[in-house]
């Protein structure tokens, strides 16, 4: 059992040392990663762009730019974009590498001629072959292709505005793209006519950075092609460095998590050192025999922790290789990304072996004051005894209020430059320190009623009377258990309960912003029904909306929804509000007797007593008030009704806009075969920005690591506690058992015992936990401007987690300690 005691403590050192390296490297994967997910795929490395200007598009110059490209692992694509005269309205010519193989051909193919999109093709009634005037002058129709919709493509990312142009009106409304050649284009040009609307180079990689340290090489790939670039082009183009931007974010994210974590990392060594003090006791005790022999031969208390050191050195070395094995492979499951820097496994390997080295010294010092202490016949003053009247869950609690009642009321600022968010270090010892006080109060009366149980008197259940004794009897040890055991839960649940509220309130507020995951525009009036096609029902509501401002230019919203298909489409949390979603659609669906129109007050404003009864709402009833709802955006305020409460000549001005919660490549095939015409796609992803709030979601999963630690910690304590008492223990049965308790009475005695160690550190862990959470989850808001306030995330998942690793841990010790006891050779029971 020592043995195992010293792998588990090794490994514990090495996992919390090697799984900060790993953790820091990930971090600074993830953002990378996030950096170029977030970007069209062309908008990676570097974008040269001219705006209302041409830059040579020779050959020459070409292959310059795609030869200077490829030297450095890039590609590059150009695109030229120009305004003619069409028949009747502008059109727009976009000349790009590989354009026609990325459009869906209906008719044609010839290259030389101007590919169309189907809708001008049938408004004007035209097929490859005919003539289409540009500028006047005829030119032949090469191919007719499929009009593209949102969402685009990702080869036309970087130019969706022109590929899908925001709608407007005119007969040929709006302007529509022609794709023409790159030759075609500069006869075109040549021939004059046309307007320059801008032209750029995308240089980028298709093999995404997905470390920072691969980030950092092609942002320094990138910096040396941007003045041989901007050379060869011959112009003055203006150079965005996006290879730079994302190394930058990568390197201020992973220093941020990194310092944010190294106070967390070596209160989780000093915590895996208190398990090497305690492996030193068992030491001891398991070689008390022969350390007795070797004090009376003379042996120094140096060599005797000597001699610990070379025999547990091979165990703790082996537990440290296990650690650095375990933090690498759990690292895609624990840490923020799969993938890790190259130096991240020799520099976690370099801090396994300090801590191996450090656990040597500790378990040789520990060991030779154990061995003075022990046989040493002077009579010394205990030193430190001041150290057990101090009141450490005071002094804690105390720390706690301090950092809370200074603190700003935001801990997180966010850098508008890179958007990364700093977390000051009373941020993160505010939730150590409250789950200190909160463990240390418990501990402290658990020690108090753990002597008090010495006056019980109850045989007539003996079972429960012998658990209080014994633990009793092991006072100090049970306490130290319950405390670190306490801790351990209490770290994990705060730990996962901020990062879990962090990204539950990006969620939410991309999605009071937005209204569901997807907003497709509508450009049509919204003076038609509110109905959507049969093939949407269940998938899609629609809503309509006008802006409105009120007394002190606070901007509002009035929306209209339909009851019946809103929650069909939109996105509701039940937290948001203390009314049932249900009831309140209900409430706007159901006429009122007295003709008056029911209105939900959304805000914190009282709307419904500043917009006037008047032009759009006549005689109003608030059936509900909520602070937030979907699709409020970042008003103040809204009103929200039925669609039918307002006569169609009321509806006119509104806009409408289609919300889903499924893929929106269906709803925009219904909805464009049923004539409607859309805008461009709003998606909840990338509504709010989602750094921040990833940020400190990693920042505080690293509790977790911490709380794993704490808890092998309290495995090892719980290990060493039933080891070194095992003799006794055994002598204990031995008796009870000629007494006539069975073999079942002496499980259930153990199971007893564990149960309430158990669960009280389950109890004040998951409540400090929860305690914790409420406290500072508001305080934890990168924008706290933006609605809905962040609400805690639920627990109940970490409490089940944990209540059935505490079940199995109390079964699978308590049935190891009997067995241990009743095997017990009869030469162990009398030394005993």
């Amino acid at each position: 059992m020592t043995v195992v005691v010293g792998v588990v403590t090794g490994l514990v050192l090495a996992f919390v040392a090697a799984a900060t390296v790993f953790y820091a490297s990930a971090s600074g994967s993830a953002a990378t990663q996030y950096a170029t997910d977030h970007r069209c795929e062309a908008q990676n490395g570097l974008q040269l762009t001219m705006s209302k200007q041409d830059m040579p598009a020779d050959d020459a110059t070409n292959a310059a730019v795609r030869e200077i490209a490829r030297s450095h692992g890039g590609d590059a694509l150009r695109s030229r974009v120009y305004l003619a005269r069409g028949p009747v309205d502008d059109v727009t010519l976009i000349a790009k590498d590989g354009a026609f193989d990325n459009v869906q051909v209906l008719k044609g193919g010839d290259r030389d001629g101007v590919w169309l999109p189907d809708n001008i093709a049938s408004q004007f009634n035209l097929n490859p072959g005919d003539a289409f005037t540009l500028a006047g002058k005829p030119v032949p129709v090469g191919a007719v292709y499929r009009k593209l919709n949102d969402p685009a493509p990702e080869y036309w990312c970087t130019d969706r505005g022109v590929m899908i142009p925001p709608l407007h009106g005119g007969s040929n409304d709006p302007p529509w793209p022609v794709v023409v050649s790159q030759p075609l284009l500069d006869r075109l040009v040549e021939g004059g006519g046309l307007r320059a609307v801008g032209t750029h180079v995308d240089v980028f990689t298709r093999n995404l950075p997905t470390t920072r340290t691969e980030m950092d090489a092609w942002a320094a790939a990138t910096a040396a092609m941007g003045p041989r670039l901007v050379d060869a082009l011959k112009a003055k183009p203006a150079v965005d460095d996006y290879a730079a931007l994302s190394a930058r974010v990568a390197a201020r994210t992973q220093e941020t998590v990194s310092t944010a974590v190294l106070p967390l990392t070596l209160i989780s060594v000093v915590a895996g050192l208190l398990g090497v003090v305690g492996l030193a006791a068992q030491w001891v005790q398991r070689r008390g025999a022969e350390v007795r022999l070797l004090w009376t031969r003379g042996v120094s208390p140096r060599a005797i922790g000597g001699k610990a050191v070379l025999e547990m050195g091979g165990p703790l070395l082996a537990g440290a290789v296990l650690g650095w094995a375990a933090a690498w492979a759990t690292s895609p499951v624990l840490a923020p990304a799969a993938q890790l820097d190259p130096w991240a496994p020799w520099r976690a390997a370099l801090l396994a072996a300090a801590t191996w080295l450090i656990a040597l010294a500790v378990l040789g010092a520990v060991t030779s004051l154990r061995v003075r202490r022990e046989f040493t016949a002077i009579e010394r003053k205990p030193r430190f005894q001041w150290a057990r009247k101090v009141p450490w869950e005071v002094l804690a609690g105390l720390g706690a209020v301090v950092i809370w009642v200074t603190g700003a009321d935001h801990a997180v600022r966010v850098d508008t430059s890179d958007l990364v968010p700093e977390v000051g270090l009373p941020a993160l010892a505010f939730p150590v320190l409250v789950m200190v006080f909160f463990v240390g109060i418990v501990a402290r009366l658990a020690g108090s009623l753990s002597r008090a149980s010495h006056r019980l008197r109850g045989w007539r259940n003996p079972t429960v009377l012998w658990a209080l004794r014994r633990t009793a009897a092991q006072r100090k040890v049970a306490v130290a258990l319950l405390a670190v055991a306490g801790l351990a839960i209490g770290v994990i649940a705060a730990g996962a309960g901020v990062s879990s509220t962090a990204r539950e309130s990006l969620e939410d507020k991309s999605w009071t912003r937005v209204g569901s995951d997807h907003a497709i525009p509508l450009v049509s009036s919204a003076a038609e029904t509110e109905a959507l096609p049969e093939q949407l029902r269940g998938q899609a509501t629609k809503i309509a909306f006008t802006q409105l401002y009120i007394e002190g230019n606070i901007g509002a919203r009035i929306m209209l929804i339909d009851p019946r298909t809103f929650t069909d489409g939109a996105r509701w949390r039940d937290r948001w509000a203390d009314a049932d979603i249900a009831d309140m659609m209900a409430a706007l669906r159901t006429p009122q007797a007295d003709g008056t129109i029911p209105v939900i007050v959304v805000g914190s404003h009282p709307l419904n007593e500043f917009i006037s009864q008047g032009d759009y709402l006549k005689k109003m009833k608030t059936v509900a008030t909520v602070p937030s709802f979907p699709a409020m955006g970042q008003y103040e305020g809204m009103l929200v009704t039925s669609w039918q409460s307002l006569n169609p000549g009321q509806r006119r001005g509104f806009v409408q806009q289609v919300l889903t919660t499924q893929d929106p490549r269906h709803s925009v095939d219904v909805l464009t075969a049923a004539g409607q015409r859309l805008g461009p796609i709003v998606d909840a992803e990338g509504a709010t920005e989602e750094l921040p709030f990833l940020v400190v979601a990693w920042i505080f999963a690293f509790f977790v690591v911490l709380g794993f630690a704490l808890a092998a910690v309290a495995v090892v304590t719980l290990l060493v506690s039933v080891e070194t008492r095992r003799r006794s223990t055994a002598v204990a049965h031995a008796l009870l058992a000629r007494m006539g308790l069975r073999a079942r009475a002496l499980l259930a005695t153990h199971l007893v015992e564990l149960a309430m160690l158990a669960g009280t550190a389950t109890a004040v862990g998951v409540g400090g936990g929860w305690f914790v959470l409420e406290l500072i989850t508001q305080r934890l808001d990168p924008f706290p401007a933006l609605a809905p306030v962040p609400q805690p995330a639920s627990l109940q998942g970490v409490g089940l987690l944990t209540l059935t690793v505490a079940v199995a841990g109390v079964v699978l010790v308590a049935g190891y300690a009997v067995r241990a006891a009743r095997r017990a050779e009869v030469r162990e029971l009398l030394r005993a």
